[in-house]
């Protein structure tokens, strides 16, 4: 048995029928190639999805409280909140033993800011000075609200990067009086860019300014629209969501049988069922695609079977010249497996080109599924010994007598 021979046989057997070898690789390749691409763009999108999330959610260890019940729809603003949300609601939630601590929330979408000639909208969030420790910003120029600020309800502002791009394209904001509504403000900082949250609308378009001043001079609002309470022990958030909510109905003297008139969120559970959603649509492209693979296989079955009986002369040929069965079983199983193999090779090649074009398409960060790639390879190798395995069989046991007589 020669295994330089064994090879050039295959080679030269699949080369002389070409549209056979074509079609057999064909399926592999449309399968393989689904399954790099998949993979891999879900892992992106996954990523990216996260990446969003994080921005817009801040940090995952909190409990979002919001005024209105569950069946409220939408971003809750001061044009459409129950005041319902009190500041002191926020200082007896930050007196719980679960709470570490809490950060309140005035937002608005409508007020007009200028500076000189130009006149934008951003959103206006009226904040507490540990904002950022819970939000995860980062502040790139200049300074962040601080308490003194909020204690005197200064009229101090700091710019997301959108609205410093909007309002000062090419001047340094710091120092700069701005007019929030009719209210002129100093502008003290200006945020890192957070981009994009999960639906596409942008993080930065927006200026924040000390709650105090928000809810005083600006907007003449007791109530919030948000608060975003860090528990103290993020292992058991259940505990710390008890605590808010039995606390929240006592103040606002619910009764026993009546809904609450807020609305408790949890970050971590969100990203919980995002992930979960997210996983269990990957399984089911997954499983299209190794589906799809597994009909390469029995197309390269079928045509390899078919091979068998139409090659049954030359095989008759080659064992009543001395070949043997385990050479002629050899033989077919190795055509199998460089079909197989290179369909699965350029399969691959084409799913990475091809998640390339989604990533392109859709503004994701190139990632290739290193995994998967490798489990294609092996699936691949696989496939061709098991669509190989019967035919190959098959012709071994083909009596060279019979066959010349055929």
């Amino acid at each position: 048995m020669h295994w330089p021979s064994l090879v050039r046989s295959s080679a030269r057997s699949l080369t002389r029928n070409k549209v056979r070898s074509a079609l057999m690789m064909a399926g592999v390749i449309a399968g393989i190639a689904a399954l790099t691409t998949l993979s891999s763009v879900g892992a992106s999108t996954r990523r990216e999805t996260m990446k969003r999330f994080r921005n817009m959610l801040g940090t995952y260890d909190t409990v979002i409280v919001r005024p209105g019940s569950g069946k409220n729809r939408g971003m809750v603003t001061l044009a459409n909140a129950d005041p319902t949300l009190k500041f002191q609601d926020a200082d007896a939630i930050a007196q719980l033993p679960a709470v570490k601590r809490v950060a309140e929330l005035q937002d608005a979408f409508d007020v007009d800011v200028t500076w000189r000639d130009r006149t934008r909208t951003p959103a206006i969030f009226g904040v507490s000075p540990n904002w950022l420790d819970l939000r995860g910003d980062t502040v790139a120029e200049g300074s962040f609200i601080t308490d003194d600020n909020n204690r005197s309800m200064a009229r101090v502002a700091v710019l997301g990067a959108d609205a410093r791009r909007d309002l000062f394209p090419d001047q340094d904001p710091i120092g700069k009086t701005i007019r929030i509504g009719d209210v002129p403000f100093l502008v003290t900082g200006v945020l890192e860019p957070r981009g994009a949250g999960p639906g596409g609308a942008s993080l930065d378009n927006l200026i924040l300014i000390p709650v105090s001043t928000a809810s005083r001079r600006l907007f003449n609002r007791d109530f919030l629209t948000m608060l975003i309470v860090q528990i103290a022990n993020p292992d058991h958030p259940a505990t710390a969501i008890a605590q808010i909510r039995s606390l929240l109905r006592v103040r606002h003297r619910l009764p026993h049988d009546a809904l609450d008139d807020f609305t408790l969120t949890s970050p971590a559970a969100i990203m919980a069922q995002v992930t979960r959603l997210g996983s269990q649509l990957r399984t089911l492209l997954v499983v299209l695609s190794v589906l799809a693979t597994v009909v390469g296989g029995v197309v390269i079955l079928s045509l390899t079977l078919i091979g068998v009986s139409e090659r049954s002369r030359e095989i008759g040929v080659r064992r009543a010249v001395g070949a043997a069965r385990g050479a002629v079983m050899l033989q077919f199983l190795l055509e199998s497996l460089c079909v197989s193999i290179g369909g699965g090779l350029l399969g691959i090649a084409i799913g990475i080109a091809g998640t390339q074009l989604v990533s392109a398409w859709q503004h994701l960060p190139f990632l290739i599924d290193a995994r998967m790639v490798a489990a294609c390879a092996l699936i691949s190798i696989a496939l061709g010994l098991l669509a190989g395995i019967y035919p190959a069989w098959k012709a071994s046991r083909i009596h060279p007598v019979e066959a010349l007589r055929g």
